[in-house]
C-alpha cells in the first residue's frame, strides 16, 4: 500500500470522484494556460482531445495546448516543468518507480487497445519461437504485453527475438515489410491490419489489464496548485461520458482531424468506437490489484 501511495496519488479515487461530482467554480477573466504532453493520437487519447473541442477545459477556466510527443518524452516534459500534464501513465510508473517525482492521476482505460498481430501463415502464438516481435521498445506496454502474451501461452519471452521496431504505425511498415513476424499493434491499426490480411492472434486486454492512458503529473503540482489539477480532471471525465454516452458524436470525432484513425475512417470509426467507447472508465480509477501489477512490471 505504501508503494502504491508513492507511485499513484493517494487521492487517486477521491480526486476522480470529487471532480466528477463538483459543481465548476465561476470562470476567472483570465484562462489559465496548461500544456499536455499526449504519447499519441490514440482512442485512449480522445478524452483530451474532445474536452478541448468541445470546451470543457475552457469551461474550466483552462487555455490548453496538448502536444503529442514520444512517450518517455512525455514525462520528461513534465519533470523538467515544460508541461503540466503526461498521458503515458506507464511510462510514468516506471519512472516513479526509479526515484522521479512523479505520480498517476486518472485512468482513461484498464483495457489496452492492442492485438498481437502475425503474418498471414501465422496461426497461433505457439508458432512464433525462434520468430520476431516488434514492439515500441524495452519497457514499452507493446513490449509488456507482447511478454505477457507469450507467458499466457506457455511460450517463454527467451523463445521469441523480441525487437524495438519503434511505435504501432512504424512497426506495422516492419511487419509489411516481413522483417519482423508478429507485433502488438494498437486499435484501429489492428483493423487495418486485418483488412490487409493479417492476423490477429491473441486480444491483448483477454490476457492483461492495465491503465493505457490518463494524467500524470509532479507531486509539487498536486500539493501545490490542487483546484488546477480537480479542474483538469472534471473536463476529462465530462469528455468521457459524453464519448460512452453519445455513440454518434463519438463515430463522428472518430472521423475528424483531432485523432489517425487511418486512410479510410468511414469503414473504420465504427468497429473502433465500438471496442473503444465500453473500455473508457468513467470515474477515472483503477483497482489496487492493477496498481500493484504496473508498479511489478515497471519494476521488473
Amino acid at each position: 500500500m505504501r508503494c502504491i501511495a508513492i507511485l499513484f496519488a493517494a487521492s487517486f479515487t477521491l480526486l476522480s470522484s470529487t471532480a466528477e461530482n463538483a459543481v465548476s467554480a465561476d470562470k476567472p477573466d483570465k484562462l489559465t494556460r496548461v500544456r499536455m504532453g499526449l504519447a499519441a493520437r490514440s482512442t485512449t487519447s480522445m478524452p483530451f482531445f474532445v474536452a478541448k473541442e468541445r470546451g470543457f477545459f475552457r469551461e474550466e477556466g483552462l487555455e490548453v495546448e496538448l502536444i503529442v510527443m514520444q512517450a518517455i518524452q512525455t514525462i520528461q516534459a513534465t519533470l523538467g516543468n515544460s508541461t503540466q500534464f503526461a498521458s503515458a501513465t506507464g511510462s510514468a510508473v516506471s519512472a516513479a518507480v526509479r526515484g522521479a517525482d512523479i505520480k498517476v492521476i486518472l485512468a482513461v482505460t484498464d483495457r489496452p487497445s492492442f492485438d498481437l498481430i502475425a503474418q498471414p501463415n501465422i496461426t497461433s502464438v505457439q508458432q512464433l519461437r525462434g520468430k520476431k516481435i516488434g514492439t515500441g521498445g524495452v519497457g514499452s506496454l507493446a513490449e509488456i504485453l507482447a511478454r505477457r502474451i507469450l507467458m499466457a501461452n506457455n511460450v517463454r519471452p527467451e523463445e521469441v527475438a523480441i525487437l524495438a521496431t519503434g511505435p504501432s504505425h512504424v512497426t506495422y511498415l516492419s511487419l509489411k515489410a516481413k522483417v519482423i513476424d508478429a507485433a502488438p499493434l494498437q486499435m484501429p491499426l489492428t483493423f487495418t491490419a486485418q483488412d490487409e490480411g493479417f492476423r490477429k492472434l491473441v486480444a491483448a486486454g483477454d490476457v492483461y489489464q492495465t491503465v493505457q492512458g490518463g494524467l500524470a503529473t509532479t507531486t509539487a503540482l498536486l500539493s501545490e496548485q490542487p483546484e488546477l489539477v480537480t479542474r483538469v480532471v472534471r473536463a476529462m471525465l465530462r469528455a468521457t461520458r459524453l464519448i460512452k454516452s453519445d455513440r454518434k458524436y463519438g463515430i463522428d470525432f472518430l472521423k475528424g482531424p483531432w485523432l489517425d484513425i487511418g486512410k479510410d475512417p468511414e469503414k473504420i470509426a465504427a468497429r473502433t468506437y465500438d471496442i473503444a467507447a465500453p473500455a473508457l472508465l468513467e470515474n477515472g480509477t483503477v483497482s489496487e490489484d492493477i496498481q500493484r501489477q504496473m508498479i511489478v512490471d515497471a519494476s521488473a
